[in-house]
C-alpha cells in the first residue's frame, strides 16, 4: 500500500511540474510578432518585409520573418522560431554575426547608428529568437512579451 501511495504522489508530482513549465518554451508565431513589431513599434525609417535567409543562415524547419529599413538607418526585425535549442542557437549567432558586421560598417559609415545597435533588442525565448533595432525598445519589449508570455 505504501508502495502504491509513493508511486501516486510521485507522479502526482510529475504532472504538477510540466504543468507549470514557463511559457518561454511555448511556440512563438514569427509571422505574427514580425508584423506586430513592424506596425506597433515606432521607426524612423519605413521597413519593408525582407526574406531572412538573405542575412542569416537559418536551418531547416525555421519559421522566419523579417523587416529592413531602406539603408538610412539600421533599424531591422528578425524573428525567427526554431524547432530546438540547438537550431535556436545556431540561428543566435548567426545574428550576433549580422550586427557585428553591420556595427564594423556603421562605424566608419554612420557612426550615429552604432548606439541603435548597441540597444537593439537580442534575445532568445525558448526556441524563438528576436532581433529588434529601434529607438522604441519599450513599445518593443512590451509588444514581445504579449508573444512570448
Amino acid at each position: 500500500m505504501k508502495r502504491i501511495i509513493t508511486l501516486l504522489l510521485a507522479v502526482m508530482t510529475a504532472v504538477s511540474l510540466v504543468a507549470c513549465g514557463d511559457k518561454a518554451s511555448a511556440t512563438v508565431d514569427a509571422a505574427g510578432l514580425g508584423k506586430a513589431l513592424a506596425e506597433r513599434v515606432q521607426f524612423d525609417t519605413a521597413l519593408s518585409a525582407i526574406d531572412a535567409g538573405d542575412y542569416l543562415e537559418l536551418p531547416e524547419k525555421c519559421e522566419a520573418s523579417a523587416y529592413m529599413s531602406d539603408g538610412s538607418t539600421v533599424e531591422e526585425i528578425f524573428v525567427v522560431q526554431c524547432s530546438d535549442k540547438t537550431d535556436a542557437s545556431a540561428v543566435k549567432v548567426s545574428m550576433q554575426s549580422l550586427l557585428d558586421s553591420q556595427k564594423q560598417e556603421m562605424e566608419r559609415y554612420k557612426p550615429e547608428e552604432v548606439a541603435r545597435l548597441d540597444n537593439a533588442i537580442f534575445a532568445t525565448y525558448g526556441t524563438c529568437v528576436v532581433l529588434c533595432v529601434t529607438n522604441d525598445t519599450d513599445t518593443a519589449n512590451a509588444v514581445i512579451k504579449e508573444f512570448v508570455g
